[in-house]
Order: structure tokens, then sequence, then C-alpha cells
């Protein structure tokens, strides 16, 4: 059978090296020799190591002529065998996996420690994503698979199946704890950091209008510190929702216009316009039902519904 080409290159050469070099010493030793090519491996020798498809742990290869190898040990003038083992090559194999094992380790390490908003139950993990939710617009969100992190809704408040009221709020988060805002986090499909302000219309407009209140400048200040500390360069969404008084075509008008209105006031307290848009959703996107379970209509659930959001990411 013809042996097949060998695929340890790396043991081929250090047995090709041990060989020469025992090679080497015999020639050295051996001063009374008539031919000085003696102990010189041969090409044919060379051939057949060549040929060896694996290296056993202990593998005869041929010497022609080889004198006295060391002090010790004396080989036959006749063309004998020489054990090589395959030691070194073991040796090599180690630290290559050491090697490995580092370069995994130091990946590991730059990587460095999870964001505090993808470890929202602070137990080292990375917080499983399980499903997805359409908050509307185009705006299709990940949500997470432990329902627990998602903060208690406010009293008679029922979110929609696909609310950003189930979304997870950061817990050591103070940027906007003097001012009546919310805030939310989550994941877009592509892995994006999606950060959602959410204020109340009542706190920001008079009824029906959308010229924005003067004390609406507080939480307005707010949202703009905190998204110029934590995402300086994101792109910022403005989002205008209505509740379902009223004609469709009307709430459509008027999220519309407070969307623009509020775009406008966080571009006044220094957003860079060239980063901020504006959409409005009118009525189409509740996170919360505007009837209670006795058919009744909930309040709360309407005031909640009449919402500006400043989406970032």
């Amino acid at each position: 059978m013809k042996p097949r080409p060998s695929r340890r290159k790396p043991a081929l050469a250090l047995a090709l090296a041990l060989v020469a070099s025992l090679a080497f010493a015999a020639c050295s030793s051996d001063g009374d020799s008539a031919d000085p090519f003696d102990s010189v491996v041969t090409s044919t020798t060379v051939a057949a190591v060549a040929a060896q498809t694996t290296l056993p742990v202990a593998t005869t290869v041929p010497v022609a002529t080889v004198a006295t190898v060391d002090a010790a040990t004396t080989v036959p003038s006749a063309a004998t065998t020489v054990a090589v083992t395959p030691t070194e090559v073991t040796d090599v194999t180690a630290v290559l996996e050491a090697e490995s094992e580092e370069t995994t380790t130091t990946a590991a390490a730059a990587e460095g420690p999870l964001d505090p908003l993808d470890d929202l139950d602070e137990d080292g993990t990375f917080d499983e994503r399980c499903g997805a939710a359409d908050l509307g617009g185009g705006l299709v969100v990940q949500t997470l698979c432990d329902t627990s992190l998602a903060p208690t809704p406010e009293g008679g408040v029922t979110p929609t199946p696909q609310s950003l009221l189930l979304l997870p709020s950061p817990s050591r988060w103070e940027d906007l704890a003097d001012v009546d805002a919310t805030v939310r986090v989550t994941t877009a499909a592509d892995g994006r950091r999606i950060v959602i302000y959410v204020l109340g219309s009542d706190t920001l407009f008079d009824s029906g209008k959308s010229a924005i209140r003067s004390t609406a400048q507080p939480p307005l200040a707010a949202i703009v510190a905190s998204i110029t500390a934590r995402y300086p360069s994101a792109p910022i969404q403005v989002r205008g929702s209505a509740d379902s008084v009223g004609s469709p075509a009307a709430n459509q008008t008027l999220s519309e216009q407070r969307a623009s209105a509020v775009a406008s006031a966080i571009t006044g307290l220094g957003i860079d316009p060239a980063r901020v848009t504006s959409i409005g959703l009118g009525s189409n996107v509740p996170v919360a039902l505007e009837t209670n379970p006795d058919g009744t209509v909930s309040d709360i659930g309407r005031q909640v519904n009449r919402r500006v959001e400043i989406v970032v990411g």
C-alpha cells in the first residue's frame, strides 16, 4: 500500500531535524572515517521519512553507516535504525493549546463586563430575549423572557399586549427622579440599544393644544441632560400619540403637531437638530386599554395613551 501524504508537517520537520542532527554528530565523532559522507542521510532515506503519514510514539528512521553517537552509546557501522519519539511534537502541541486558551481568555476580557442594561436582574448573566413587540411607526423591539423585570403598571392601568409599558426600566437611573417622566429600555431586532423616554401629554400640553407649557421645561431639560450624558450621538425620534376620543384624523394631526413641538423643544435645549425626527401615531398605538373589565371608560387608560415618546437609538 502506498503511504498517504503526511498531514503532520510540524512532526515531520522535527523528525528530519533529529535525523540530520544524529548524522552530523556521527560524522564529527568518527575522525578516522575514510569517506566523509558515510554518515550523511541519503536522499532515499529523507524521501522515506517524508512519505510517513503519522509519527507514532516510537518510530524508527534508517540512518546509513553511523558510528559512535555519544560516549555511552555505540551504533554498528552497518546500516541501522535510530528510535525517534515525538516528545517535542507533544510539547509544541501543548504550547499551541495554551496560546489558544490565552487568546480566548484575552478576547473575553476585552469584551468587558456586561452592560447594566443587559443584566437588569443583576445576576451576572445576559438577560435572555424571548419575543418581539411592535410599538408602531416601524419600531419593533425585543422582549425579555423574564417578564418580572417589567415594572408593575400604575393602579387601574391594563397594558395592551404590545405595550411599551411591558418593557423594563433601569432601576439605578436617577436621571428622571425629580420629574414627571419615565424611561424604558430594550433592544431592536439587530441588537441596537433602544431607550424610550415617556412623557404624558397632560404634562406637556393643554387639552387639544400643541403649544408646550412653560411648566414642561423641567422634564424636557432632564431628558436632554440624560440623552447628552448617555447617548451623545445616537439618533432620536419623537413620537406623539393620542387617546381614542375624537376623530382618527384629528388625533393624527394633533399627535404630529405635538411630536414636532417636542422635537423643536429638545433641539432648543442643545440636541443637534440633525439627529432628531418626529412622527405622529394618532390613536393607532395605545399602550393601555381605555375600558374597564365592566365596560366603563378607563380614564387612567386614556390618560396613559396621551403621551409623547422620545426614542433614542
